[in-house]
């Protein structure tokens, strides 16, 4: 009976130290994509939530190489365009960014390279004491600017591009 016992009491010790070190290398990263509706490469007063089912993923691979990705995860937003992806291991050794995959949309999916990627530190060696993580924004681009993006503009005293 005490060898029973003490069986059951390893086995526990192991997963409880497993569940512990999976923790510890775990990253939840939370963000949001929008459609930029003046296709201004930036958000406006005008700028809408891309909604429910935009793609995302994020991609590592090898520091400062554009070599294979090697490691990604997938996920999807909800209806205010906002995700929530766990990303697991530390990628220390890795550049990491959330990427566009998909957009809902029709009418808003075209991807601008400048919106479409946001880098994100996944490793516990960066003076950030949780292991949340909140990049930067993502945006698809509306196929047709709205009618009221040319005084929104000369606010932001830009000039839209055709």
């Amino acid at each position: 009976m005490a060898k029973l016992t003490l069986l059951a009491l390893m086995a526990l010790c192991t997963f409880a130290s497993v569940a512990l070190v999976n923790a510890v290398n775990q990253f939840n990263v939370e963000g949001r994509v929008y459609c930029d509706t003046c296709r201004a490469g930036f958000e406006t007063n005008v700028t809408e939530p891309i909604g429910a089912g935009a793609k995302v993923r994020i991609e590592c691979k090898k520091y400062n190489t554009v070599g294979p990705i090697l490691y990604s995860v997938d996920g999807i937003t909800d209806n205010a365009g906002k995700y929530k992806i766990v990303a697991q291991g530390d990628h220390e050794d890795q550049t990491c960014e959330v990427v566009l995959v998909e957009s809902p949309r029709p009418d808003c999916k075209e991807i601008n390279k400048a919106l479409n990627h946001a880098p994100i530190g996944l490793f516990k060696d960066n003076g950030i004491a949780s292991n949340d993580r909140y990049p930067n924004a993502l945006g698809f681009v509306k196929d047709k600017p709205l009618d009221v993006c040319g005084a929104i503009m000369k606010y932001y005293e830009t000039e839209e591009e055709d």
